[in-house]
C-alpha cells in the first residue's frame, strides 16, 4: 500500500512537548487522564466502531463542542481508483495550539481491511501530540516497523508502472422484475479509461441502459421502452496550481429527449483561486467552455428540424467548502447558444443556480438544506408533435417548461452522554 506519511513532523511535535510535562509530572498531577476526541467523518467512509476498538486509550465523544480534538476526516479519489484520505487535527481547548494536517493513501486494490486498517495507524499517529499532554502519555511508547527494502518494493515509478497510470473498468448489470399485471426489464453497461498525473488528467467513460415496463389494463398491454447512452471523454493539462486546459468530447442517445444521436466537442480553461492542493478543504473554481454540438433527432422538433449543428457557450462558479462547523456548496452554471435560431441570443439560454449547507449549530444540533433553480430557455430538441396522455405518465418525453427547481431540508438534534467509547456488535 502505498503511503505519504508526515509521521516525523507529529514525532517531532511531541518531543517538543516533552520538557512541558516533565515538571508537571513531578509536582501534583493536574494532567487531564486521557484526551476526548471527536471523529468528523461526515465528508468521508469511516469504520468508527473499529477505530474505537484499536484506540481504546482515548474518550470517543459525539461532539465536537467541548472535545480536546476535532478530527476532520475528508478524502479525495485518486487517478488510479484509489483515494487519499486527508486528516486535519484541530486542537480545541487546552489543546489549541495544536492543528497539522496528514494524509494517508489507499490503493484501489487494498481490501476494506486493509484501507481502515492504514487510515486507523494515521489516526494513531496523529493523537501523539494530544495524547503525550495527559497521563496516559507516560504509557505511551513509539516502535518503527522494518523498513530495510520497503522503500525499493513501494516505490513504484512510471518506468516500473506497466499500465503506465492507466485504470480500466468495465461492468453490467440488470434486473427483471414481474408480477401477474405487469413486469419490468432493465439492463446497464459501463466502460471507463482513465490516466490521472500531476501534469494530465484523462478520463474516458461510457454507459448504455435499456428500459421496458409492460403494463396489462383494461385495453390490452401498455408497453414503455426507454434506451439512453452515452459517451464521455476528457483530456486536461496542469498549468500551475490555480490553472488547467482541456476539451471534452460527448455523445448521447436519449428517447425522451428525442435525440437519435449528438456529438460535441468543447475546449475548456478553468482557474482555481485556491491552490488545487487545498482542493479537500476548499475550492472557488471558474471554468468557460466552448461546445460545438451536432444533433439528429428522432422526430422533427418545434423548430421544423431532424438535425442540427449548433455552437453554445458555458461559464460556471463553483464554491466547496469542508471545515470544522460543517461543510457548504454553491454552483452558478449560465448557459447559452450562439446560432441564430430565429430568436435572439438571449432568449436561448439556462441560468441554473444551486447550493447546498451542512451546520453543526451547537452542541448535538445539525441542520442541512439545499435546493436548485433553473431558468429553461433552451429545450431545442423538444418534438414538434404534442404529447400523448400515455406519454406524459409514462415518462416517454420531455415536457416544456421555463423553470424548475427543488429544495430539501432536515435536521437531527441528538443529546445525553457525549461518550461513545463502547463497542457492543451484538444483534
Amino acid at each position: 500500500m502505498p503511503i505519504r506519511r508526515q509521521t516525523a513532523a507529529v514525532l517531532l511535535a511531541s518531543l517538543l512537548s516533552l520538557p512541558v510535562l516533565i515538571p508537571a509530572a513531578t509536582a501534583q498531577d493536574s494532567r487531564p487522564a486521557t484526551i476526548t476526541l471527536f471523529l468528523d467523518c461526515q465528508q468521508t467512509r469511516c469504520d468508527s466502531e473499529f477505530i474505537r476498538r484499536e484506540l481504546p486509550y482515548v474518550n470517543h465523544v459525539l461532539d465536537r463542542v467541548g472535545s480536546d480534538l476535532h478530527l476532520l476526516v475528508t478524502s479525495q479519489s485518486s487517478g488510479s481508483g484509489g483515494r487519499t484520505y486527508n486528516l486535519e487535527f484541530i486542537g480545541q481547548g487546552n489543546f489549541s495550539d495544536l492543528r497539522y494536517t496528514l494524509t494517508e493513501s489507499a490503493n484501489v486494490n487494498d481490501s476494506e481491511n486493509e484501507e481502515r486498517a492504514a487510515l486507523t495507524r494515521a489516526i494513531e499517529r496523529g493523537v501523539i501530540p494530544f495524547v503525550v499532554r495527559t497521563r496516559v502519555g507516560d504509557r505511551v511508547s513509539i516502535t518503527v516497523d522494518d523498513i530495510v527494502g520497503e522503500t525499493l518494493a513501494d516505490a513504484v515509478t512510471p518506468a516500473d508502472d506497466p499500465w503506465n497510470f492507466w485504470v480500466f473498468n468495465v461492468g453490467a448489470s440488470g434486473n427483471y422484475e414481474a408480477e401477474e399485471s405487469s413486469n419490468s426489464l432493465r439492463v446497464s453497461t459501463n466502460l471507463s479509461a482513465n490516466r490521472v498525473t500531476e501534469a494530465w488528467k484523462i478520463r474516458t467513460n461510457g454507459r448504455f441502459t435499456y428500459r421496458e415496463s409492460n403494463f396489462d389494463v383494461s385495453g390490452g398491454t401498455v408497453s414503455n421502452i426507454r434506451w439512453d447512452g452515452s459517451l464521455f471523454g476528457l483530456v486536461a493539462k496542469s498549468i500551475g496550481d490555480h490553472w488547467a486546459a482541456g476539451g471534452t468530447v460527448f455523445s448521447e442517445t436519449s428517447t425522451s429527449r428525442n435525440i437519435e444521436y449528438s456529438i460535441s466537442a468543447s475546449p475548456t480553461i478553468e482557474y482555481n483561486i485556491f491552490p488545487y492542493s487545498e482542493s479537500s478543504q476548499r475550492e472557488f473554481r471558474f471554468q468557460y467552455e466552448l461546445n460545438f454540438r451536432h444533433f439528429n433527432y428522432d422526430n422533427v422538433t418545434v423548430f421544423n428540424r431532424l438535425s442540427e449543428t449548433v455552437m453554445q457557450q458555458q461559464f460556471s462558479a463553483e464554491l466547496d467548502l469542508s471545515r470544522p462547523w460543517g461543510n457548504a456548496n454553491a454552483r452558478l452554471q449560465l448557459e447559452s447558444f450562439l446560432t441564430d435560431f430565429e430568436k435572439s441570443l438571449t432568449d436561448l439560454n439556462r441560468v441554473r443556480l444551486g447550493a447546498r449547507v451542512f451546520f453543526r449549530i451547537v452542541r448535538g444540533l445539525t441542520f442541512n438544506v439545499g435546493g436548485e433553480i433553473s431558468s429553461v430557455n433552451d429545450q431545442i430538441y423538444l418534438p414538434q408533435s404534442v404529447a400523448s396522455d400515455e406519454d406524459i405518465l409514462l415518462g416517454r418525453v420531455s415536457l416544456p417548461t421555463s423553470f424548475e427547481y427543488k429544495v430539501d431540508f432536515g435536521f437531527s438534534y441528538r443529546f445525553g452522554s457525549v461518550f461513545n467509547n463502547v463497542v457492543n456488535p451484538r444483534f
